[in-house]
């Protein structure tokens, strides 16, 4: 990939994409110092345009025994950074185990943070490194990956032959004869693609995922009528199978993929038994200190009565109190 500074600005079916210059990156990353800084051209304009892209910074970082260049790519939402994160990973790399999403040659790193894609070339990260660089990238904006992903069937998966869709050039560029069945990217639908090696051949899958039921209807229609093609609706979904592939094995694939619904109780939690007991222990109290004052207020009252009655006379000698008259002898 160049480093030259350049700004790089493409316009593909009336979508245009500029490389915009960010101080992204720190200045310094654990033992390395930055010491020079440039935009870092996208690979493929279109594409990054329909992804989201925000801008990119490529910094060179210099360390006491080694050198080399990190490069960040900022996407406006996690789904444009993954589909991003899927495009700049090449055929030859392997996981890694530094994220969630990271993929490796052993000299060159590409992980996946948030709306972010970071490429380390040259530069092995450790552990306290990324955590850094994560808290210190701008406009960080963490969110869910694709729904899509849980579906997408695993078995005899081609290593690296995933692709993130969110429009008709990334579309066009693995799959471009589903262009024609209008798949519905400006009503949101999104796709991932891959390939399978099944029975001697490459099937290649692309899934559509659609925001109702109802659509994922529709669509399937146009998708059939694409010639060569196999394609199955599973709830929101739609799989379809791109030509070159036996029918059987075609099927095979299609019947990996069950949309399963989750359901989500929207029941508040289980009130604590806490404020329940206080406002017991709060209402016994405020019960007890009355029934005193009750008790106290009837007593003096029934004195000053008797105190009363004694001294007018009116005190009967039955009602009179009888007194033991002790002494010490």
């Amino acid at each position: 990939m160049s480093r030259s500074l350049v700004v790089l600005l493409t316009v593909g079916l009336g979508a245009g994409i500029a490389v915009n210059a960010a101080d992204l990156l720190p200045a310094r990353l654990g033992s390395f110092v930055r010491r020079t800084s440039r935009p870092a051209p996208v690979p493929d304009p279109a594409v990054f345009a329909e992804f989201g892209f925000v801008s990119s910074d490529s910094a060179e970082y210099h360390g006491a025994t080694a050198k080399g260049t990190i490069t960040a790519y900022q996407m406006r939402d996690s789904t444009g950074a993954f589909a991003a994160w899927d495009w700049l990973r090449p055929n030859n790399f392997h996981r890694c185990a530094y994220a969630d999403h990271c993929a490796t040659d052993g000299k060159r790193y590409l992980l996946l943070a948030s709306n972010y894609v970071i490429d380390f070339e040259n530069i092995v990260p450790k552990a306290n490194d990324w955590k850094q660089l994560q808290t210190s990238l701008p406009e960080l904006r963490p969110g869910d990956l694709p729904p899509v992903l849980n579906f997408v069937p695993v078995t005899n998966l081609v290593p690296n032959s995933a692709r993130y869709i969110l429009g008709p050039n990334s579309l066009r560029a693995v799959a471009p004869e589903l262009l024609e069945a209008k798949p519905g990217f400006s009503e949101g639908a999104e796709a991932h693609y891959s390939a399978y090696k099944i029975g001697g051949s490459v099937a290649k899958l692309v899934l559509f995922d659609y925001a109702s039921p109802e659509m994922a209807r529709l669509h399937v229609i146009d998708f059939k009528a694409v010639p060569g093609t196999l394609a199955k609706r599973s709830g929101v979904l739609v799989a379809v199978v791109l030509p070159g592939v036996p029918e059987k094995q075609a099927q095979e694939l299609l019947d990996q993929v069950q949309y399963r619904a989750k359901i989500l109780w929207n029941e508040p939690p289980p009130p604590s038994p806490v404020p329940p007991l206080y406002r017991l222990l709060v209402n016994i109290v405020i019960l007890s200190v009355i029934l005193s004052a009750l008790a106290l207020t009837a007593g003096l009252v029934y004195a000053a009565m008797r105190i009363y009655r004694r001294r007018h006379g009116t005190l009967e000698e039955e009602e009179a109190m009888t007194t033991l008259h002790l002494s010490g002898d």
